[in-house]
């Protein structure tokens, strides 16, 4: 059998150049970009930057549409310092595919290194829409690794070595660890400028953050708790905070601390999503409504917006709208609005005479 399957193969191989040979020729060059991907990512672990842009170049050549290609492009950059264009490259990743959760998720960790700790929340948000469970998978491993030089825990470091009390030192190199997702290091620098001076409210926030991408919602909540007690009008805290509670299954309580957020700063326009799935999970669907169409005009492309609006106006009864969102988040992915379609075709006369709204 194995003889036979590699007599197959190799006339596979050898036929003439497009010739379709029982794969179509899309097909054909996605998995070539999925084998440059492959290649590509090797190099980058092995700090081999420009040999894996080369490769993830071709990968993009071959199927312009491979999220893969631009995500570890972006790694790329960041290990080079290179911040706005890995940006670039995350967002090409998601424009590739909208719910490609680890683009969203390290562009956040960009961002923040940039000090937009809005984008940074925002993308996080997403990340959690997509896949709640994301930052557990063990994905991390590959952005921590210590590939060489770090320039910026480098300098900090030197100026903890001449000031081992300054505060300020601590907390920056706290920073530049958060971002490259090592998290207990960053834990450790936050402590230490918090033992320094009690009230750095930075460090109380940035510590909070670092205790939820471990998981650790707990210490998380008392860390935000910390930083609101120092500064009642930190919105950051106030949405960070917000996300856990509503996690926790705390709606009201989550849609309050949204709702101060945006009282703080009308930039966090985003924040009108998490404010929306938090009045539809306790059943406050007009209001939900409202919210999520908000945050539609921010992000048309966001499958879940679609999604969560859709169940909304099923629970008003308004079935014809609920149809039309469910409809637009499957064709934006969304495997949930998908599968909820799929199941209401098997009940009788739903998707063919909609009553209602």
């Amino acid at each position: 059998m194995l003889i036979l399957f590699s007599f197959l193969s190799f006339f596979a191989c050898a036929a003439p150049q497009g010739q379709i040979t029982g794969v179509t020729a899309v097909e054909q060059k996605s998995s070539e970009a999925n084998e440059w991907v492959a290649r590509g990512r090797n190099l980058f672990l092995r700090g081999e930057y420009e040999e894996a842009l080369q490769t993830l170049d071709r990968a993009i050549s071959s199927a312009p549409k491979n999220a893969q290609a631009y995500y570890y492009r972006g790694l790329v950059r960041n290990r080079k310092g290179e911040y706005d264009k890995a940006i670039e490259e995350y967002s090409l990743a998601i424009a590739a595919d909208p719910n490609y959760a680890p683009a969203y998720y390290v562009r956040g960790l960009t961002y923040g290194r940039k000090g937009h700790y809005d984008r940074e929340t925002e993308d996080y948000s997403k990340t959690m829409a997509i896949d709640p469970d994301f930052i557990h998978t063990g994905f991390i491993a590959e952005i921590t690794r210590e590939n060489g030089h770090d320039g910026e825990i480098e300098i900090y470091s030197k100026a903890i070595a001449v000031e081992p009390n300054s505060a300020w030192a601590h907390y920056n190199r706290g920073i530049a660890y958060r971002m490259k997702g090592q998290h207990d290091a960053a834990i450790e620098d936050f402590d230490r400028a918090l033992t320094i001076d009690p009230n750095h409210v930075w460090s109380y926030y940035h510590r909070g953050a670092a205790w939820r991408a471990k998981g650790e919602f707990d210490l998380a909540m008392q860390d935000y708790n910390e930083a609101l007690a120092v500064d009642t009008d930190l919105p950051w805290a106030y949405y960070n905070r917000g996300l856990i509670l509503r996690r926790q299954g705390q709606y009201d309580r989550a849609a309050v601390d949204f709702s101060r957020t945006l009282a703080l700063d009308c930039n966090y326009a985003w924040v009108y999503f998490d404010r929306g799935v938090a009045y539809r999970m306790k059943g406050r669907y007009d209001e939900a409504i409202d919210d999520l169409s908000k945050a539609m005009a921010i992000a048309p492309g966001f499958s879940w917006i679609y999604f969560h609006r859709g169940i909304s106006h099923l629970q008003l009864g308004r079935q014809r709208q609920a149809l039309a969102d469910m409809q637009e988040a499957a064709r934006l992915g969304n495997r949930e609005a998908a599968s909820w379609l799929k199941e209401r075709r098997e009940k009788v006369g739903f998707l063919k005479s909609p009553k209602g709204g």
